[in-house]
């Protein structure tokens, strides 16, 4: 890649702090290495005690050679940042945005969804939830040198994330811990960004906004169906008749100074990775 090329120093986004902690799948360098040593001083061992000038000693001294090249690459690559595949792809579309100065948009239903009803969440979440308190939304950015992101709810005590769900069918209500790992990433960076001790992730089942509503049904009923039958396909959008137990799930996220640093040196893994990819 053309050296000229410069990109900003890499911060992470909290709503992807998860993409980045993913751990490598398989072994990893050290381990390999262990392995690969204990390999070799076997095989040199038995080496040592065949007769010469067999071809199965020759065979033999082939492989430890092999094994010798294969071991001086896996030395050359201690140090290096030992990524999972989902935290390079990220990274790549993140070097895409800023080579090509233009944002990758990722948009789905849900999250227009949640984008839409975000407020009302939290004024319904609030009115329920104590530890919340009078809150409104949050419009102030945070950055570090590590990490960027903008919390939904701040108080004194609290920073929380409100996730609103598409339909009942995806509202974790029997779930005792937060579904998804990422959520819970995400709060901790939002909790060194505000430097705050308590965090937590709300979920909240919001009604679905009518458009939306309109153009599901514009999907899934048959054309030309009447007002009734929109009305009994669009009842299963609407919760505003349900009490609060089954329309808020709230799940606590411990602080933890050992993740919050753990994410500091993936950080830094990551820059280390993207000048390997601008080189």
């Amino acid at each position: 890649m053309q050296s000229e090329i410069k990109v900003p120093e890499f911060k992470i986004r909290c709503s992807a702090i998860g993409k980045i902690m993913t751990n490598p799948a398989g072994k990893s360098i050290a381990e390999k290495i262990a392995e690969l040593e204990q390999d070799l001083k076997e095989r040199t061992e038995k080496f040592l005690g065949m007769k010469q000038g067999l071809k199965t000693t020759e065979k033999a001294a082939e492989m430890i050679d092999r094994k010798g090249r294969e071991l001086t690459e896996l030395y050359l690559q201690v140090g290096e940042p030992n990524l999972s595949n989902t935290c390079k792809t990220f990274l790549k579309t993140w070097l895409d945005e800023k080579i090509y100065q233009r944002r990758i948009e990722f948009t789905s239903k849900q999250t227009d969804k949640g984008i839409t009803v975000e407020e009302d969440a939290i004024i319904y979440a609030a009115a329920h939830i104590d530890e919340m308190g009078f809150v409104s939304k949050n419009l102030h950015r945070f950055s570090n040198d590590f990490m960027h992101g903008e919390p939904d709810v701040i108080n004194d005590e609290y920073v929380f994330d409100i996730k609103s769900s598409w339909t009942h069918g995806t509202f974790p209500l029997y779930d005792s811990d937060i579904p998804e790992t990422d959520y819970a990433w995400q709060v901790l960076g939002y909790m060194e960004l505000t430097k705050k001790q308590k965090g937590g992730v709300i979920f909240c089942l919001m009604s679905m906004p009518e458009d939306m509503i309109r153009k599901e049904a514009r999907w899934k009923l048959p054309e030309g169906f009447s007002e009734q039958e929109y009305e009994d396909f669009a009842a299963q959008f609407r919760y505003d008749d349900l009490p609060p137990y089954l329309r808020i799930k709230q799940y606590e996220v411990e602080y933890s100074e050992e993740k919050i640093e753990a994410i500091k040196n993936r950080v830094n893994e990551c820059r280390a990775y993207i000048e390997t990819v601008l080189i």
